[in-house]
Protein backbone atom coordinates (compact mmCIF):
# COMPACT_ATOMS: atom_id res chain seq x y z
CA UNK A 1 0.00 0.00 0.00
CA UNK A 2 1.33 3.24 -1.00
CA UNK A 3 1.63 5.45 1.93
CA UNK A 4 3.41 8.91 -0.11
CA UNK A 5 1.41 11.85 0.20
CA UNK A 6 1.09 13.12 -3.34
CA UNK A 7 0.09 16.93 -4.12
CA UNK A 8 -2.76 17.53 -5.28
CA UNK A 9 -2.53 20.25 -8.03
CA UNK A 10 0.70 17.99 -9.59
CA UNK A 11 0.98 14.57 -8.10
CA UNK A 12 4.14 14.99 -6.96
CA UNK A 13 5.52 14.12 -3.20
CA UNK A 14 3.90 16.25 -0.89
CA UNK A 15 5.91 18.56 1.60
CA UNK A 16 3.11 19.77 3.72
CA UNK A 17 -0.72 19.73 4.67
CA UNK A 18 -2.36 22.97 4.98
CA UNK A 19 -4.88 22.13 7.36
CA UNK A 20 -7.14 25.14 6.23
CA UNK A 21 -7.01 24.07 2.18
CA UNK A 22 -7.26 19.92 3.47
CA UNK A 23 -4.28 19.91 0.84
CA UNK A 24 -0.99 18.38 0.25
CA UNK A 25 1.23 20.23 -1.36
CA UNK A 26 4.68 19.39 -2.87
CA UNK A 27 7.79 22.20 -2.25
CA UNK A 28 6.91 24.46 -5.31
CA UNK A 29 3.12 24.37 -4.92
CA UNK A 30 3.51 25.19 -1.30
CA UNK A 31 6.10 28.10 -1.70
CA UNK A 32 3.46 29.27 -4.63
CA UNK A 33 0.50 29.76 -2.85
CA UNK A 34 1.91 31.56 0.40
CA UNK A 35 3.78 34.02 -2.00
CA UNK A 36 0.48 34.17 -4.00
CA UNK A 37 -1.63 34.72 -1.24
CA UNK A 38 1.00 37.72 0.71
CA UNK A 39 0.29 39.51 -2.96
CA UNK A 40 -3.40 38.93 -3.51
CA UNK A 41 -3.37 40.32 0.48
CA UNK A 42 -1.76 43.31 -1.45
CA UNK A 43 -3.75 43.18 -4.26
CA UNK A 44 -6.88 42.77 -2.26
CA UNK A 45 -5.58 46.38 -0.71
CA UNK A 46 -4.93 47.98 -4.30
CA UNK A 47 -1.77 48.31 -2.47
CA UNK A 48 1.16 49.04 -6.00
CA UNK A 49 3.98 50.69 -4.66
CA UNK A 50 7.46 49.31 -6.14
CA UNK A 51 9.28 49.90 -3.24
CA UNK A 52 8.82 49.16 0.45
CA UNK A 53 10.36 49.37 3.72
CA UNK A 54 9.95 46.29 6.06
CA UNK A 55 8.99 46.41 9.11
CA UNK A 56 10.72 44.14 12.15
CA UNK A 57 7.63 43.65 14.51
CA UNK A 58 8.27 39.42 13.75
CA UNK A 59 11.41 38.32 12.90
CA UNK A 60 9.58 35.37 11.27
CA UNK A 61 7.50 37.47 9.10
CA UNK A 62 10.21 39.82 8.40
CA UNK A 63 12.26 37.01 7.18
CA UNK A 64 9.80 35.96 4.57
CA UNK A 65 8.53 39.52 3.56
CA UNK A 66 12.24 39.62 2.37
CA UNK A 67 12.22 36.93 0.46
CA UNK A 68 9.06 37.75 -1.51
CA UNK A 69 9.49 41.28 -2.10
CA UNK A 70 13.35 41.01 -2.96
CA UNK A 71 15.15 43.62 -5.01
CA UNK A 72 12.04 46.01 -4.05
CA UNK A 73 13.43 47.04 -0.72
CA UNK A 74 13.77 50.77 -0.36
CA UNK A 75 13.89 53.58 2.43
CA UNK A 76 11.00 55.16 0.94
CA UNK A 77 7.23 53.67 -0.01
CA UNK A 78 4.92 51.79 2.15
CA UNK A 79 6.38 50.32 5.30
CA UNK A 80 5.07 46.06 4.63
CA UNK A 81 4.80 45.18 8.93
CA UNK A 82 5.78 41.85 9.54
CA UNK A 83 3.06 40.61 11.86
CA UNK A 84 1.56 37.24 11.34
CA UNK A 85 -1.92 35.70 11.49
CA UNK A 86 -0.80 34.51 15.32
CA UNK A 87 -0.14 38.09 16.08
CA UNK A 88 -3.32 39.10 14.74
CA UNK A 89 -5.04 36.25 16.59
CA UNK A 90 -3.79 36.87 19.43
CA UNK A 91 -4.95 40.64 19.39
CA UNK A 92 -8.20 40.15 18.05
CA UNK A 93 -8.89 37.35 20.99
CA UNK A 94 -7.39 39.88 23.72
CA UNK A 95 -9.89 42.88 22.79
CA UNK A 96 -12.72 40.34 23.34
CA UNK A 97 -11.45 38.49 26.78
CA UNK A 98 -9.85 41.63 28.09
CA UNK A 99 -11.31 44.69 26.20
CA UNK A 100 -7.93 45.50 25.35
CA UNK A 101 -7.67 47.66 22.14
CA UNK A 102 -5.37 46.47 19.84
CA UNK A 103 -2.12 48.37 18.46
CA UNK A 104 -2.26 46.08 15.38
CA UNK A 105 -3.82 47.25 12.51
CA UNK A 106 -3.83 45.79 8.70
CA UNK A 107 -3.70 49.00 6.66
CA UNK A 108 -3.06 52.09 8.03
CA UNK A 109 -1.82 55.66 6.14
CA UNK A 110 1.86 54.39 5.51
CA UNK A 111 1.63 50.92 6.43
CA UNK A 112 0.17 47.40 5.47
CA UNK A 113 0.97 44.15 6.84
CA UNK A 114 0.16 41.58 4.30
CA UNK A 115 0.87 38.68 6.40
CA UNK A 116 -2.47 38.89 8.48
CA UNK A 117 -3.49 35.24 7.34
CA UNK A 118 -0.12 33.61 6.98
CA UNK A 119 0.83 31.28 9.95
CA UNK A 120 4.36 31.06 11.62
CA UNK A 121 3.85 27.62 11.47
CA UNK A 122 3.65 28.24 7.12
CA UNK A 123 6.65 30.50 7.37
CA UNK A 124 9.02 27.93 9.24
CA UNK A 125 8.02 25.12 7.24
CA UNK A 126 8.88 27.48 3.98
CA UNK A 127 12.47 28.19 5.34
CA UNK A 128 12.69 24.63 6.72
CA UNK A 129 12.28 23.30 3.29
CA UNK A 130 15.09 25.71 1.90
CA UNK A 131 17.25 24.48 4.67
CA UNK A 132 16.89 28.09 6.59
CA UNK A 133 16.57 27.86 10.14
CA UNK A 134 14.01 29.99 11.54
CA UNK A 135 12.22 30.22 14.96
CA UNK A 136 8.90 31.33 16.10
CA UNK A 137 8.91 34.04 18.06
CA UNK A 138 8.80 34.87 21.76
CA UNK A 139 6.15 36.27 23.50
CA UNK A 140 5.02 37.30 26.92
CA UNK A 141 3.20 34.79 29.40
CA UNK A 142 -0.27 36.47 28.37
CA UNK A 143 0.43 36.18 24.84
CA UNK A 144 1.40 32.46 24.97
CA UNK A 145 -1.37 31.39 26.71
CA UNK A 146 -3.52 33.29 24.83
CA UNK A 147 -2.56 31.33 21.77
CA UNK A 148 -2.43 28.04 23.63
CA UNK A 149 -5.99 28.80 23.81
CA UNK A 150 -5.98 29.80 19.77
CA UNK A 151 -4.17 26.64 19.01
CA UNK A 152 -6.36 24.50 20.51
CA UNK A 153 -9.15 26.01 18.22
CA UNK A 154 -7.18 25.47 15.24
CA UNK A 155 -6.70 21.71 15.99
CA UNK A 156 -10.49 21.18 16.61
CA UNK A 157 -11.62 23.50 13.79
CA UNK A 158 -8.89 24.37 11.60
CA UNK A 159 -9.51 27.83 9.73
CA UNK A 160 -10.66 29.34 13.76
CA UNK A 161 -7.54 31.78 13.50
CA UNK A 162 -8.48 33.25 10.00
CA UNK A 163 -12.43 33.25 11.24
CA UNK A 164 -11.20 35.12 14.12
CA UNK A 165 -8.95 37.79 12.23
CA UNK A 166 -11.95 38.01 9.32
CA UNK A 167 -14.31 39.29 12.54
CA UNK A 168 -11.58 41.75 13.69
CA UNK A 169 -11.17 42.74 10.50
CA UNK A 170 -15.19 43.19 10.13
CA UNK A 171 -15.32 44.73 13.63
CA UNK A 172 -12.93 47.16 12.85
CA UNK A 173 -10.55 46.00 15.78
CA UNK A 174 -7.67 45.29 13.52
Amino acid sequence: MDTEKKCVICGREAVFYSEYLKQDLCKKHFERMLIKRVKSNMNSYKIKNQNFKLGSENKCGKEFLKFVFRGMESENGKELCSYTLEDFAISVMSFFLFHEPSNKKIEGNEKFDPLFNVSEKEIISFFRLKKIKLNEIKRNKKEETVLSFLRDIEERRPGGMISLVKAGINLGII
